[in-house]
């Protein structure tokens, strides 16, 4: 899930941690009879492949050492020994994880990674491993005491991957949104969707895993082309996702400045409502997925006010719910932007008429652009102080402003220091 920053207060923490890796690792080689130079390649292999990451579409970077360690169970079994076939090697699995974690401490350390983020980063995907492995193990030893044919038992390595599999991304979501501390405006609720979003990036890292363990036992390095194949098609393809939604946001961005360009609009108008208007829906709860519609909307919201260079147009008059109308006809020429241009069609309705109850099909997003565009408006044009503009907000909670979105906006400029509690 990308690596979080989390508080670490002491340098004592990581030199703890370190030798507690350490002395784990060793008491579990003390009861594996895997050979050292094994398990340790296996450890080696997982540090190097965290120093390879991948682009998710929360806009966090995870790294390759999801695949290796989804391998491991797979790759380090007791089969030769005499034991069922895919009993799995705990002690040797561990060993390897926490010697490959100490690694990817010590190399990214070496690469000036900052230090609170690879403490996060290790101590978040050991918690995880550590599940993954025994659930996994837990899993086929219970099938072995099951009149189970050996010859399914490679289903029930699927089945055990599966489960395991589904309770690490679990954890690594949760531990993701709980440890981090640099983005304290953010509830926790909303760092964990943002987290979820990020699953088909995890599925595709473990499946290549998986993929691997399942061909090791046949083929030997010989599986690393048939989970190396289909992994870098889907490294490829996400990477071309994240540069396509990283143009689409800045040609967005780009539009939304053409008014400004024009002096149809103030300058910064709409990076300053957008910026708002993202604190303010997550202060309300809104989806990472909605936010982003949120972004769009409130960059766009002033694009009708192009039109406003034909004389005829001029001439005839118009109003703010013609911009609105205008720009949610331009900005619907987009397909994918279908939902965004009715949100700036909605952004001047008023969130009540007089005499009717709030109008519950009013999108709270165009409640947000219309309260958060007027607060830069007043601050920025008219010259009010923060609790000026406040104020206007305030009286026009009876009918144009709906009154959370108002305390939302106070909060949000709280917790910017701009206005005192």
């Amino acid at each position: 899930m990308g690596d979080p920053t989390v508080r670490v207060k002491s340098p004592i923490v990581p030199v703890v941690w370190a030798l507690g890796s350490a002395a784990l690792a060793y008491l579990l080689m003390g009861k594996t009879e895997m050979p050292l130079l094994e398990v340790g390649v296996w450890a080696i292999l997982l540090a190097e492949a965290s120093l390879v990451s991948l682009p998710a579409s929360s806009g966090n970077r995870l790294s390759l050492a999801f695949a290796v360690s989804a391998a491991l169970p797979f790759v380090l079994t007791l089969d030769g020994t005499g034991d069922l076939p895919g009993t799995v090697d705990l002690a040797a699995a561990g060993a390897a994880s926490a010697m490959g974690l100490l690694g990817t401490w010590m190399f990214r350390t070496l690469r000036s990674d900052p230090a609170d983020e690879v403490m996060a980063a290790v101590l978040r995907h050991g918690f995880g491993v550590a599940a993954y492995l025994v659930v996994f193990a837990g899993i086929v030893s219970i099938a072995h005491s099951l009149p189970v044919p050996d010859g399914n038992i490679d289903w029930v390595r699927l089945f055990a991957f599966s489960v395991a599999a589904s309770l690490w991304f679990l954890i690594e979501t949760s531990f993701w949104a709980f440890m981090v501390f640099g983005r304290n405006r953010l509830s926790r609720r909303y760092l964990w969707l943002l987290a979820v979003k990020d699953w088909a990036v995890v599925l595709s890292l473990l499946t290549s895993g998986a993929l691997f363990g399942f061909a090791w036992g046949e083929l030997g390095f010989w599986a690393v082309i048939i989970a190396g194949i289909p992994y870098g098609f889907a490294h490829l393809a996400f990477y071309r996702s994240q540069e396509s939604r990283r143009t689409y946001g800045q040609t967005i961005r780009a539009l939304s400045r053409i008014p400004e360009v024009a002096g149809l609009s103030p300058k910064g108008h709409s990076d300053r409502t957008s910026g708002m208007a993202i604190e303010v829906g997550q202060d309300l709860g809104m989806t990472p997925d909605e936010v982003t519609d949120l972004q769009y909307s409130a960059l766009m919201h002033d694009i009708g006010r192009i039109t406003l260079n034909e004389p005829s147009i001029l001439k005839m008059g118009f109003t703010d719910e013609d911009i609105a109308r205008w720009g949610a006809e331009i900005v619907a020429e987009a397909p994918y932007l279908s939902h965004v241009a009715t949100l700036v069609r909605q952004q001047h309705q008023p969130y009540r008429r007089p005499g009717e109850e709030r109008d519950i099909e009013l999108p709270m997003a165009s409640k947000i652009i219309k309260a958060t565009s007027a607060y830069d408006h007043a601050t920025m044009e008219l010259g009010f102080s923060p609790l000026e503009a406040l104020e206007v907000l305030h009286r026009g909670a009876a009918y144009d402003f709906d009154p959370d979105v108002v305390q939302a906006v106070r909060r949000v400029l709280e917790r910017r220091g701009v206005v005192s509690a």
